[in-house]
């Protein structure tokens, strides 16, 4: 819930961290961000975000490069906007676009329970890695399948490996490639 009086949200409300101020550009206040989904242009004018505990409205986006071009609204100097450089920006999860059946945030399945077709239970997903060409689970092994194998297993985001993700019930399942365990 936005305070309108000092721009403060409300702390029970999820937050995404959705990218990183790099630096100030120019001398309005503006700020070059790196967005973290890699898409500069997933801001909008009028969208808000929270830096360190504060919200704030963006006033003004343009590109620059790969990162964001942000002008926050009372941010009017380079010597204001300069407090800002490294901070995180975040966004409510309610906020945030909604995906495409098959696609998930990173926040939404870190920590799932992860378990073959055949319902062995592997263990958490603890980790994603971006590759480039396509993503890898880190996959942290329950005691009892880990006892004479590595803590860990990597699993690539492919076609017909992920088989179903239940959100409700915190649990995925997979079709593990020969090798892997």
């Amino acid at each position: 819930m936005t305070d309108s009086n000092n721009g403060s949200y409300n702390s029970t409300e999820e937050l995404v961290v959705v990218g990183r101020v790099r630096r100030p550009t120019g001398l309005n206040g503006a700020l070059l961000v790196e967005v973290y989904s890699g898409l500069p242009d997933r801001f909008s004018v009028g969208d808000r975000v929270i830096v360190d505990g504060k919200e704030y409205e963006i006033i003004e986006t343009g590109k620059s490069g790969t990162s964001a071009k942000l002008k926050f609204a009372a941010i009017d100097s380079i010597e204001k906007a300069d407090q800002f450089r490294d901070a995180e920006l975040s966004v409510r999860a309610d906020d945030l676009p909604e995906n495409p059946p098959g696609v998930y945030y990173h926040y939404e399945i870190i920590g799932i329970s992860v378990e073959t077709v055949d319902g062995q239970q592997l263990g958490t997903l603890t980790e994603i890695i971006e590759t480039g060409s396509n993503d890898v689970f880190v996959i942290t092994l329950e005691s009892k399948v880990a006892e004479k194998k590595p803590s860990e297993i990597l699993v690539p985001v492919l076609e017909g490996v992920i088989v179903n993700v239940d959100k409700n019930t915190g649990t995925m399942k997979i079709d593990l490639p020969e090798g892997i365990l």
